[in-house]
């Protein structure tokens, strides 16, 4: 009797994709090196101090940190889990979002809310869509309240609209998701909100942290003639987390991410190289810092598992 194996077919969309990510993100290295001077490149990495680089590790930790807690809160209603397990998740999710293409490993969340808090995964998928749609209406409103010429107009109405958001009683939501208005029905779809007015502010704590960190950095690194002050850093690194979030890319955001830096930091296409590359130090310098955490929570839990079974 032979034995039939079945061979998963490739989604040639996916895998199109895949290749002009990948091959973006290898041009924009070879461009950018072809015009910068690998010892002025050097010198300037020399100026940023230890320290510096210690404190801008801190506060990219400490994004992870409030994401952990955000997503402990987010299941607290399931199960109590401690923050380190929650820690464990997200650092084990963020580490397949970095090493899969296409954001693939954000498949890895349902696998480990499931396993860990006990969760549907129909509650899990709904969870993802939640927090990412909180993410993204974080950095939208960071983005509008940054881009150039956006009257202050918008701007405090923006600001108005999230205190109603984050000030409005749970009454206030149940009453207008329960209302037959058009649209509503995709909206309750989407709905997670299980952590409340603590998961947005959570969210607005990580972002701010994280994007601290990396402007902190560009700004730091980028050499004098760049004139890039703190206000283009800080748009620099906003640019480089929303072309994070785009489907094609690279393993890791690898080329879309320096493309996004640049175009929100605003300066000329003469200086794109150098700022391209200083924004692939900074990026992989993150990718380090998460990779690492998550190795050494991987170790952790091995070596506990292992005490466990003794």
């Amino acid at each position: 009797m032979t034995e039939t194996v079945k061979v998963r077919r490739v989604n040639p969309l996916k895998l199109t994709a895949f290749v002009l990510g990948s091959v973006l993100a290898l041009s924009l290295l070879a461009w950018a090196w072809q015009s910068v001077d690998p010892q002025a490149l050097k010198a300037v990495w020399s100026t940023v101090p230890v320290w510096g680089w210690l404190m801008a590790g801190l506060l990219w930790s400490g994004s992870l940190a409030l994401r952990a807690e955000r997503l402990r809160r987010e299941w607290q209603w399931k199960r109590w889990v401690l923050w380190r397990e929650a820690m464990r998740v997200i650092l084990f999710h963020n580490a397949a979002v970095l090493l899969l293409p296409m954001r693939a490993g954000e498949l890895g969340y349902p696998m480990l809310v499931k396993q860990v808090f006990g969760a549907s995964w129909q509650a899990s998928w709904r969870s993802l869509v939640w927090l990412r749609l909180q993410d993204v209406m974080v950095l939208a409103t960071l983005a509008l309240w940054l881009w150039p010429g956006v009257p202050v107009a918008w701007r405090v109405l923006m600001a108005l609209l999230w205190v109603g958001l984050l000030t409005a009683p749970a009454r206030l939501w149940l009453w207008l998701l329960k209302r037959r208005i058009k649209g509503m029905v995709f909206v309750r779809s989407l709905m997670h909100r299980r952590s409340g007015l603590s998961g947005w502010l959570l969210s607005w704590g990580n972002w701010l942290l994280k994007l601290l960190a990396v402007a902190g950095l560009l700004h730091s690194l980028a050499p004098e003639n760049a004139s890039l002050d703190f206000a283009q850093a800080w748009a620099g690194a906003l640019g480089g987390e929303l072309a994070a979030m785009l489907p094609v890319q690279g393993p890791a955001g690898l080329g879309t991410y320096e493309a996004g830096v640049w175009l929100f930091s605003g300066l000329p296409v003469a200086a794109a190289p150098m700022l391209g590359l200083v924004a692939l130090g900074v990026h992989a310098f993150c990718l380090a810092i998460s990779l690492g955490l998550a190795g050494v929570w991987g170790l952790g839990a091995l070596s506990s598992a292992r005490t466990i079974s003794k």
